[in-house]
This record gives structure tokens, C-alpha cells and sequence, in this order.
């Protein structure tokens, strides 16, 4: 069964970006791939898929979000190479799809397939992809080991699959938040440490626990590795528009109606002005753990 902080943050995530312009869209965008974009870059060098590709593959990006996983490749890969590859993404927020569509508009993005599904039991073929990724989504999907069950069947012999999880002790956004929380005039609760693992299960935010599920799931030639990851906020007004979103999840799985209605028509001001104060009206860094994985079904 979800918990309350899950169901809240699918709840957020389904509404995300709908009915954005161009330019509110440019703008959330550029915010996201501020913090996932880095990441993906490394996971896909991970899982041997860089500039020094050579072969065409076949890639399914799970819960591909607004395209991070995507974007880096269209950056980086040789565009005939592209032109002979397969690259589907899918994710079950048909919101993000329709804006990662709208993106591979945009930049002419190379031999994109689009689809609205679910990693956990996706529609697709078995055996139809070279590589699987999912980008920061196995911490928060409610079946991880479901996932891992519909990836090996998806994957060729000798298929790699890979993906990013936050790890256990990451602070990113979480700092300034609760900060900003404290100095409020009434109870304004956030979680200390606020637990990674959305699902509840905790060897997902845990590099060996993710070693363990992967072998106990008979994927083969496993690699986690835990990096360190900077993301810098221009300022006040920036930190609040780029987690605007883990600020209302915080007041809708944690907070009291009554602490609610005390934070209408102030709480964004609040914000802004106590981290002005915080940060003496400069920018900061956030600094983020993530966890890198990949691995491979037998041949």
C-alpha cells in the first residue's frame, strides 16, 4: 500500500507541467535537468553509452520524465549512429511525456518513440532492448522489484540496465527547506532526516542494498557506485520556483489543515525573504549523494 508521502508526490508529479506555454515549460525544464541532467550524463557513461559509442542499441528510458536521459544522448551521440538506434521513452505521467514530445520537437531530436506506461509491467516485448534506464525513479516507484522483474524480461542477453536513486544521507533542497520551515510562527513539520526512500524501502537509498536486490534478481556484473553532485541556486526567488513542488509536497503529506491555513498568502514570501537573510542575498550550492547502478542479464 502508497504511503501518504507517496501518493501526494504522484499526485504532483501528474500535474506537472500540464498546460504550461513555451516559456513556462522552458523554464521548468531548465530547472529540472539543472539537477537531473549531470546525473544522466554519468549513468549513461556507466552503462557504456558516451561519445564513444559505435554500435546502434536499442534503449528503453523508464520513467523518462522530461527527457534528461534522452537530451544527454541527442548532445553527445553521433547523429547517423542515432539515426540507426532505437530510443523509446515512457513514463506513466502522460504530462511528462507529451512535454518530452514537445521537446523532441522542438530540437529535432533523432529516431525519439514516445509511450505512457508503467515500469512495472510495461507492454512492451520481451527481449526488444539492448539498454533500460531509469533516472531517479526506483526510490519512488511503488514496486521496485517489480521493475526489476518486467527489466529482465524486456532486456537482450547480455542487455544493460541502469539507473540513479538519491542516496540515503542526501541534503540537496531539503536544508534550506526545513530552515525556512523552523523560522515559521507555527508548527510547520518536515521530517529530520527526510527518508530518500519514498516507497518506505530503505535498500533502495543504500548502495549495498542495491548491490543485494540486483543479485537477488540474477543480474550479473554489478556496479553502484556513489557520487557527489553540486547543483547552484542563483538566489531566493530561484530556489523557491525550482522546488516549488517538493515545498507543496512537504505541506501536503506533513502539515496540519490548521498550519496550512496559517501558511496562506504568506508562505512563498517567507521563504524568499528568510533565505535572502540565510544567504546574505547571494547564490549557494546544494550539495546532492547519488547513487549510480547498472548491470546486465546473462548472455
Amino acid at each position: 500500500m502508497a504511503t501518504i508521502q507517496q501518493k501526494e508526490l504522484q499526485k504532483l508529479y501528474s500535474s506537472a507541467t500540464g498546460g504550461f506555454d513555451d516559456e513556462e515549460l522552458e523554464r521548468a525544464v531548465a530547472d529540472s535537468e539543472r539537477i537531473m541532467r549531470g546525473p544522466a550524463g554519468l549513468l549513461l557513461a556507466q552503462a557504456g553509452l558516451d561519445e564513444s559509442t559505435a554500435q546502434p542499441f536499442a534503449l528503453l528510458d523508464n520513467a523518462c520524465g522530461t527527457g534528461p536521459i534522452v537530451a544527454h544522448l541527442q548532445d553527445h551521440i553521433d547523429k547517423k549512429l542515432l539515426s540507426e538506434s532505437k530510443i523509446v521513452c515512457a513514463d506513466f505521467n502522460a504530462n511528462l511525456v507529451d512535454t518530452l514530445k514537445r521537446r523532441a520537437f522542438k530540437y529535432d531530436w533523432v529516431n525519439v518513440e514516445t509511450a505512457v506506461g508503467d515500469a512495472q509491467h510495461s507492454d512492451f516485448p520481451a527481449q526488444s532492448f539492448s539498454h533500460v534506464t531509469i533516472n531517479f525513479a526506483m526510490h519512488i516507484i511503488p514496486k521496485p522489484e517489480a521493475v526489476l522483474q518486467d527489466t529482465m524480461r524486456l532486456l537482450k542477453p547480455g542487455g544493460v540496465f541502469a539507473f540513479s536513486v538519491w542516496h540515503k544521507d542526501t541534503k540537496g533542497w531539503t536544508t534550506d527547506m526545513r530552515s525556512c520551515f523552523e523560522a515559521l510562527p507555527f508548527d510547520a513539520p518536515m521530517p529530520d532526516p527526510l527518508p530518500m526512500a519514498v516507497h518506505g524501502k530503505l535498500q533502495w537509498t543504500d548502495p549495498k542494498g542495491v548491490e543485494e536486490e540486483l543479485k537477488a534478481h540474477g543480474f550479473e556484473n554489478i556496479q553502484v557506485k556513489t557520487v557527489p553532485h553540486v547543483v547552484h541556486v542563483n538566489g531566493a526567488e530561484d530556489y523557491l520556483r525550482s522546488y516549488t513542488m517538493m515545498k507543496d509536497w512537504m505541506i501536503k503529506a506533513y502539515w496540519s489543515e490548521d498550519s496550512k491555513k496559517k501558511a496562506q498568502g504568506m508562505l512563498d514570501e517567507h521563504i524568499v525573504k528568510h533565505l535572502q537573510e540565510k544567504h546574505n542575498g547571494e547564490g549557494w550550492d546544494l550539495s546532492w549523494t547519488v547513487i549510480l547502478a547498472t548491470c546486465q542479464k546473462s548472455f
